[in-house]
This record gives C-alpha cells, sequence and structure tokens, in this order.
C-alpha cells in the first residue's frame, strides 16, 4: 500500500498531526480561571466580596464547605463554621454570606 508521499514504508502523519491539533484545541476550553476567593474555608471578610456577584461567575477552591440557598429553599439548622452560605435570589445573585 501507498500512501500520499510515494514512500511505501512511510505511514501518512494526516492522522498524528489531526490528533496534535485536537488536542490543542481542547487544551484551551479548559477552565483558566482564577479563584475568585482562594480561602478555603469560612472567612467573611474574604467571602464578603462575593455580595452582588452573580453564582456563576464565581469559582471557590474545591474543598471549601458552602451552601448556596435560594429564596424559599429549606435549610438544615446544623452549624459548621468552616462552611460557607451564599445566600441567592431569584436570578442567582449572591445578597449575603454568613459562615455556618
Amino acid at each position: 500500500m501507498r500512501n500520499i508521499t510515494g514512500d511505501p514504508m512511510r505511514r501518512p502523519c494526516a492522522p498524528i498531526v489531526l490528533s496534535v491539533l485536537t488536542a490543542a484545541a481542547l487544551a484551551g476550553c479548559a477552565p483558566g480561571y482564577d479563584l475568585t476567593v482562594a480561602s478555603p474555608t469560612c472567612d467573611l471578610a474574604q467571602h464578603q466580596q462575593l455580595v452582588g456577584m452573580n453564582i456563576g461567575e464565581v469559582y471557590l477552591p474545591r474543598q471549601l464547605e458552602r451552601r448556596e440557598i435560594s429564596p424559599g429553599q429549606v435549610v438544615t439548622f446544623d452549624y459548621q463554621p468552616r462552611r460557607l452560605n451564599m445566600f441567592l435570589d431569584s436570578k442567582g445573585w449572591i445578597t449575603r454570606v454568613t459562615c455556618g
């Protein structure tokens, strides 16, 4: 079998090039974002800056325990001082934050 180069010993490199280009394009889609607040535990001094932001634009550390509370949502009263509670309005805007 002959390839496009005419050399029967060389394999076409188009699939390899295509794979590399696809991987590079997908790497560009990976979330390259900065954390909005980097504190891994609830810290009102730092997390107060979230008030007025939309929940969709907030990036927090994965290890941060958090709870998003929508209007009318039933929540437990268990107190966890490391947990960040974010109170949202009906459109997802953060109106208040508390620890617990």
